[in-house]
């Protein structure tokens, strides 16, 4: 592509790389026929390639190559003796693509009648790179690594730069906004036109506040199905903690086929797992509270819900002995469905939201918020567990069932 070629086994000081992806892929993928995607992106790669062909040329970049492509997107590798050629090149090509090839192709594909919008993140980063002798061959450097990375990070319709790469930006500096910290370096947008979102805010939607933790994140309560592929999960111990547990209770007794959740709670009691409820005490101080607090009668609630998880136990005893039911005297602030608790505890919660105040309506415990924690939650699970071990410790329970 460029005037030279890179050479196999050679390191090239303060190359530049250039990485860009199709946001929603697989969504574009799904709306449209198979022959008219390929084509979009087939169009993409055309126009991608000879923007970058076209600038290294007039800017006499001696080195300006695509390294790689898959299906939505690849990566250039740009160099020149004169470190600046190559970062003109690789920020001007950067800009043109997102503000003038990309829209002239959604124009394009809207004429079409191709359905959903192409939309792409690039990102800028440099250093040395070492380039193997083979195009199938890994090129491992941590340069190329985060530059993947980072473009996987950036809000779509956005280009972002490397701090390594700002440093050096020249003229490109003052329309550079810093955004944040990726993996360490600072993160730079390039601003979008068209009255796009201003760029600190797109970075936080796209990547959250620093510090966060995997988490799955579920607008309302996941479905029985759902729940039973946890339960399913489990290897030991499933703890069931809540206030009435009354949809539990309703799965568990249910006439309804397929009953999907009380299916997969007898096989994991034959299996010998130990399936343990925890409800508020109904007559307890706790549960007077939080019905004042919810604005129902939650100890009636809960004895119905006993009185179902006795009929459960007692239609099936013959699977039932590791099924326990115990009340707490304290109130435990969140719903929680856990498996294997302890340090490999798979956790899905729901922090109780209260309607507070005259006139307030609490929302509908089906409706809260739910989240999925592991493991690789990090301190947040470490947090969750330790929560749960002491809302179940021995002192504030007593067996029912």
């Amino acid at each position: 592509m460029g005037a030279h070629s890179f050479e196999a086994n050679v390191t090239y000081d303060d190359a530049y790389v250039l990485f860009l992806d199709a946001a929603g892929y697989s969504s574009i993928v799904g709306r449209n026929p198979r022959d008219r995607a390929a084509h979009a992106f087939d169009l993409l790669r055309e126009r991608v390639i000879a923007r970058v062909e076209n600038c290294a040329r007039a800017m006499g970049c001696a080195r300006a190559e695509l390294w790689s492509w898959r299906g939505d997107g690849g990566f250039f590798i740009l160099h020149d003796d004169n470190e600046s050629v190559a970062r003109d090149v690789a920020l001007s090509v950067g800009d043109a693509i997102l503000n003038e090839d990309v829209p002239g192709l959604r124009e394009e594909l809207a004429d079409a009648e191709f359905a959903g919008e192409l939309r792409l993140r690039l990102a800028v980063h440099k250093g040395p790179v070492r380039l193997p002798g083979e195009r199938s061959a890994s090129i491992h450097s941590p340069h190329i690594n985060f530059a993947a990375h980072l473009e996987e990070a950036v809000p779509p319709d956005r280009l972002a730069v490397s701090g390594a790469v700002h440093r050096v930006a020249g003229p490109f500096a003052g329309r550079l906004e810093r955004v944040g910290v990726f993996e360490e370096q600072d993160v730079y947008l390039m601003p979008a036109g068209g009255g796009a979102e201003p760029g600190k805010r797109a970075w936080l939607r796209a990547t959250g506040l620093p510090g966060d933790v995997r988490v799955h994140a579920y607008p309302r309560r996941p479905s029985q199905h759902e729940k039973a592929q946890l339960v399913s999960a489990a290897t030991g111990e499933v703890l069931d903690l809540g206030t009435t547990l009354n949809s539990c209770a309703n799965r568990l007794t249910t006439t309804d086929r397929p009953a999907l959740y009380r299916d997969a709670v007898l096989e994991f009691l034959r299996r010998g797992g130990t399936y343990r409820c925890v409800v508020l005490d109904p007559a307890g101080e706790a549960t007077a509270i939080f019905s004042r607090l919810r604005g129902e009668p939650l100890g009636p609630k809960t004895k119905e819900s006993l009185a179902k998880f006795a009929r459960f136990k007692e239609r099936h005893a013959a699977d039932t002995e590791r099924f326990e039911v115990h009340q707490a005297a304290e109130f435990p602030g969140m719903a929680a469905l856990c498996a294997d608790p302890g340090a490999h505890a798979l956790i899905l919660y729901s922090p109780y939201l209260l309607g507070i105040g005259p006139g307030a309506a609490a929302l509908d415990r089906a409706d809260m918020p739910h989240y999925f924690a592991t493991p690789d939650s990090g301190d947040l699970h470490r947090t969750l567990d330790a929560a749960l071990a002491r809302a179940t410790r021995p002192e504030v329970l007593e067996r029912v069932l």
